[in-house]
């Protein structure tokens, strides 16, 4: 071999080397190199955690009667990710086999109440024929899908609908104050009633799984752990539904023949009424010796099942337009109303607390009394001669009222420092503030000069007309003392300050709750107790004459709802209310309490619109107590006279 044919061999062996080299060192890289760190990192980071929401806890009545629980429902999705043409023509397929018409299909795609994450909700509770369908001819269907989901069923849907609330995807502000405790995006939360109230009860811990994914998120194996989570408590509650359901009925009826009688009120007449026109009411029963609800109904209501799997973008729309009727509101707890003359249980008692009129003593009632140079008239001018305490609560005497409202702002006004009587005592019986219910509520109001010096300053613009508004005036006091003017309160605050009376002035938090149960045992696990709020004192002989006289009012036939308790066995001692409202017909209230020798329960009815106490709050609150006793309930009558 010549010198030229080595050097050849010898080039050609070196890259050969060099390549092998090359081809080894980047296998080596491979496995050793920064590729090979970073599929560990990506090893590391690809897990996922999957929750799914435990069953809530079952709402019970006090009977032990389900009212609210979980149950598995089969249901139809539709992705969200499809074309419109191809949406309209699969939602008009499912029309087609559900039955369903396509406008109510597309509405629940549409609803804002369900969360853009998911796929749609468009039908609940699919029959297992309408499911095969689906599945047999998955092609035909493209983007559906047939689940089994959790949704809260209502056993008694259209009762207690303001009561227990609903359950409604998590919003943004709630998602801040609960991620800490493990809610995401998409759970569902108590967002009214005793559904929010309970929610760290009712929900139960979710289900965890952690799993393994690779890039593109697909799973990967068998899941690495599993946390299978824990059903959530049950609540039972204080309500009746037996009860519930006579005071909704009772109230639909009352309003009902409320439609049919004459509003002879100026202000109804003076817009071109004919009859009655009430826009909704409340009924509220308590146990007047710990402030338990066995009733709190409402009108108008509406279904709970509304809300299930998100309420659609119509139902929404009846629920959220319906103007002054609001069904969503829960006019026991949040409905602000003057109290009428029913509010005189609470000058009845400041009289005596400070020694300004003894129940004795008697005050004479022409029908009007000229007071501070003005003229204030009974309702329908009525004479009622000469009352004393008891009487002026029977016969709901105004004379003797205004009187006392003038009396007690004269020592307002000698002495600014010993205070209102009339405020202070309503203070002591819970009105012008919450009660403490966990549902929570509105606060109501009574008016008294720093609130008239507040509300002037607020709404007048030049500091003269803020002056002169601010005057704390006779008539504010007077009117004050007759429930008039600028007084308002909630039904509730109403029926515990009669349900304190009826007990001998114990003043209770009023709940809905009784006990959290284990969910598999069915013991209880807490019990919500009773709480008192505070005492008020009320003189022997005072509270005998103002016993006597709210028995009166149904069982005296002079009485104000002497008519409409004709016949019934039960006694039954109360107050009728007729509050005049600018513009509107006047509400109407009736607040009791019975038996009358042993108070056992105290029921308030509130008819907006609704004319006299007597002839629609009183008939209302008479079917309730009739239910309680299970007697025959008694039609609401529509020719009762008006009296209050």
């Amino acid at each position: 071999m010549s010198d030229n044919s080595r050097v050849r061999v010898s080039i050609v062996g070196v890259v050969i080397v060099a390549l092998f080299a090359s081809l080894f060192a980047r296998l080596w890289f491979l496995q050793m190199g920064p590729e090979q760190r970073l599929g560990q990192i990506v090893s590391t980071l690809s897990t996922r955690v999957i929750q799914t929401e435990s069953p809530r806890g079952e709402i019970l009545d006090r009977n032990g009667k389900v009212l609210a629980q979980d149950v598995a429902a089969w249901a139809v999705t539709v992705d969200r990710d499809l074309g419109p043409k191809t949406r309209d023509r699969v939602l008009g397929q499912l029309s087609e086999v559900l039955g369903i018409p396509q406008k109510t299909l597309l509405s629940n795609y549409q609803s804002n109440r369900q969360s853009p994450l998911s796929p749609a909700v468009v039908a609940l509770r699919v029959p297992l024929a309408q499911q095969l369908v689906i599945r047999e001819h998955r092609d035909a269907y493209p983007g559906v899908n047939v689940v089994e989901l959790t949704i809260r069923s209502y056993r008694y849907d259209g009762l207690a609908s303001q009561v227990l609330g609903y359950v409604g995807e998590i919003g943004a502000d709630q998602l801040k104050q609960l991620k800490s405790k493990g809610y995401q995006a998409g759970d569902l939360v108590g967002r009214d009633g005793v559904e929010a109230a309970y929610e760290s009860v009712l929900r139960g811990r979710p289900r965890r799984v952690t799993v393994q994914v690779d890039p593109t998120g697909k799973q990967i194996g068998a899941p690495v752990n599993v946390d299978p989570g824990t059903v959530g408590d049950n609540v039972k509650l204080t309500i009746d539904i037996t009860v519930q359901k006579a005071a909704e009925k009772a109230l639909a009826e009352g309003i009902l023949a409320a439609h049919t009688l004459q509003d002879t009120s100026k202000e109804a007449v003076a817009v071109g009424y004919k009859t009655l026109q009430p826009t909704g009411g409340a009924v509220v029963v308590l146990d007047v010796h710990d402030g338990s609800v066995l009733a709190m109904a409402n009108n108008p209501t509406y279904p709970l099942s509304w809300w299930v799997g998100g309420i659609s973008t119509d139902h929404f729309s009846l629920l959220s337009n319906a103007g002054a009727q609001n069904p969503l509101l829960n006019r026991v707890t949040e409905g602000q109303y003057a109290p009428g003359s029913t509010f005189k249980l609470v000058p009845s008692i400041a009289l005596n607390q400070y020694n300004v009129l003894g129940a004795s003593q008697y005050v004479a009632d022409n029908g009007s009394v000229r007071l501070e140079g003005s003229t204030f008239t009974n309702d329908n001018g009525t004479r009622n001669g000469s009352v004393n305490l008891q009487r002026a609560l029977t016969v709901s005497s105004d004379v003797y009222f205004y009187n006392a409202g003038n009396d007690f702002w004269n020592i307002w006004k000698l002495d600014p420092q010993r205070g209102l009587g009339i405020q202070q005592v309503a203070s002591q019986l819970g009105f012008g503030k919450p009660t403490g219910i966990e549902l929570g509520d509105a606060a109501g109001r009574i008016p008294d000069p720093t609130w008239k010096a507040a509300f002037a300053k607020a709404n007048y613009k030049t500091a003269q007309e803020r002056r002169d508004h601010a005057i704390w005036y006779p008539a504010d006091n007077i009117f004050t003392a007759v429930g008039q003017g600028d007084d308002f309160v909630t039904p509730l605050q109403l029926a515990n300050a009669y349900a304190c009376f009826a007990n001998g002035g114990t003043l209770w938090t009023p709940h809905v709750g009784e006990a959290v149960t284990d969910p598999m045992t069915k013991k209880a696990i807490s019990v919500i107790a009773p709480k008192s709020r505070g005492k008020i004192v009320i003189g022997q002989y005072t509270y005998q004459q103002m016993a006597a006289g709210l028995a009166g009012v149904v069982s005296d036939k002079a009485g104000t709802a002497y008519q409409p308790f004709q016949g019934l066995f039960i006694p039954v001692a109360g107050k009728t209310g007729t509050a005049q409202i600018p513009h509107k017909g006047p509400t109407s209230l009736f607040a009791s309490y019975f038996p009358v020798a042993n108070p056992q329960y105290a029921v308030v009815a509130v008819v907006e619109q609704g004319g006299h106490g007597a002839q629609t709050a009183a008939p209302i609150v008479r079917q309730v107590v009739e239910s309680i006793y299970n007697l025959p309930a008694t039609p609401i009558p529509t020719k009762l006279t008006g009296k209050d």
